[in-house]
């Protein structure tokens, strides 16, 4: 894919460091391979290293968690000193960094309240261990990161400030959300037709992510793709929503995280650990891509290329058909090949009776006319899926998107401020 445009925006701010490097002590945080969502602890040690001659003993064990866009009420912590110490509580506080995302702006705490001991030319190591429990916030689909300082403590603030020595971040992969297109087809054609599949977005732990929003981008490979996508006439993607079956148009660009527009809590179904998105996706004439590197993704643009756990990727291959429309238009009436005109012998042979159900009409235009459509004019396709098999079969899809006006919305989820 081209490189990526769009900077995360959720860059680690460092508090002021104390005047000088200080070559003698530091700090380094090891473990903590992964954590998951609303499961267990992720365990690890932090240790302080002293390198001088004498005693030290100046400096507090500050640890930042989440850079700026984990909420307090998100992470529990405990340490023990030593070995065989015993497992107690941090005291976590919520940082206050700039107040760009309210609420998100990270955690940390003053491990054990006061200055650490370190004998010379030794090592005091704690043990530590965290998990993500159950919170009112988005879950951290960016990743879960844990940094250390030796400082004076905590300013009012929540930062480490006038900090002597720090580690490097340590970037703690986050599981339990896995998102998925499922039901798309392996070759698309570029017919001017609806072609119906699904995005699937299930949670480990039944933990609700609170994700209230995500977005499309189709990619049509190295020699075609634009960061902004297709042009409208070529390409269109709908998601419909489930309350009364009808259909909307949404974004294909590669979008910031500010930039999403299709809205979950409005148009997916199912409990908060199986959520289900109904989509369909219309190719024209005109829509150009590579064959091997052509794809529909979804969730949160990797922006600058950081972690992120809210982000599908599905591959297809697209050929041009003859008789296209120019610009796209997934409503438009399903046209009946015209009857060829009665030949002399059947003229005058018995009248001729349609068999039932043979008979065929023009849908009605209107929301039910595009659900029912898309779900016939798709279903030979969505038999053979280029999809993971994660989520709703093909003949459940189907079944979905004929009753989709019967569908409920569970619950509204809070969006970020």
């Amino acid at each position: 894919m081209a490189a990526s445009l769009i900077a995360t925006p959720f860059a680690l701010s460092l508090p002021a460091q104390a005047a000088g490097p200080d070559k003698d002590h530091s700090v380094q945080v090891d473990g903590f391979t992964s954590v998951e969502a609303g499961g267990g602890w992720t365990e690890g040690t932090v240790t302080v290293k002293n390198d001088a001659d004498a005693v030290y003993n100046t400096q507090h064990l500050v640890l930042y968690f989440g850079q700026q866009y984990l909420g307090l009420d998100q992470v529990a912590v405990e340490y023990a000193d030593g070995a065989s110490g015993a497992w107690q509580p941090a005291k976590l506080v919520a940082q206050e960094l700039g107040g760009q995302f309210k609420g998100y702006e990270g955690v940390s705490t003053d491990l054990t309240g006061a200055a650490v001991e370190v004998q010379p030319h030794a090592t005091h190591v704690f043990k530590l261990r965290a998990k993500l429990v159950q919170s009112k916030h988005e879950g951290p689909t960016f990743g879960f990161a844990i940094q250390a300082f030796l400082s004076p403590g905590l300013d009012k603030t929540g930062q480490a400030g006038n900090w002597t020595a720090l580690a490097p971040v340590k970037n703690v992969p986050v599981s339990g959300l896995t998102t998925a297109v499922t039901g798309l087809p392996k070759a698309v054609p570029a017919d001017g037709k609806p072609h119906a599949f699904q995005v699937s977005i299930k949670t480990a732990n039944g933990f609700d992510w609170h994700l209230t929003n995500g977005s499309f981008f189709l990619w049509a490979g190295q020699k075609y793709g634009k960061m902004e996508g297709p042009a409208a006439c070529d390409a269109e993607v709908d998601v419909q929503n489930p309350a009364d079956g009808s259909w909307h148009k949404v974004g294909l660009k590669a979008a910031g995280y500010d930039g999403n527009d299709v809205d979950l809590v409005k148009w997916a179904t199912g409990p908060v650990d199986n959520r289900v998105l109904n989509a369909r996706i219309t190719l024209g004439k005109n829509f150009k891509s590579t064959t091997d590197d052509t794809e529909l993704d979804f969730g949160y643009y990797p922006g600058a290329g950081g972690p992120d756990l809210f982000w599908t990727t599905q591959k297809f291959t697209s050929t041009p058909v003859d008789g296209a429309p120019e610009c796209v238009n997934p409503d438009a009436p399903a046209t009946t090949p015209a009857t060829p005109a009665p030949t002399a012998s059947a003229a005058t042979s018995a009248p001729a009776v349609v068999p039932a159900g043979a008979a065929t009409s023009t849908p009605s235009a209107g929301p039910k006319a595009a659900v029912a459509a898309a779900g016939t004019g798709s279903k030979a396709e969505l038999a053979d899926t280029g999809s993971s098999g994660l989520g709703l079969t093909a003949g459940v899809a189907g079944a979905l998107l004929a009753a989709g006006g019967a569908a409920v919305v569970l619950a509204r989820r809070a969006r970020r401020s």
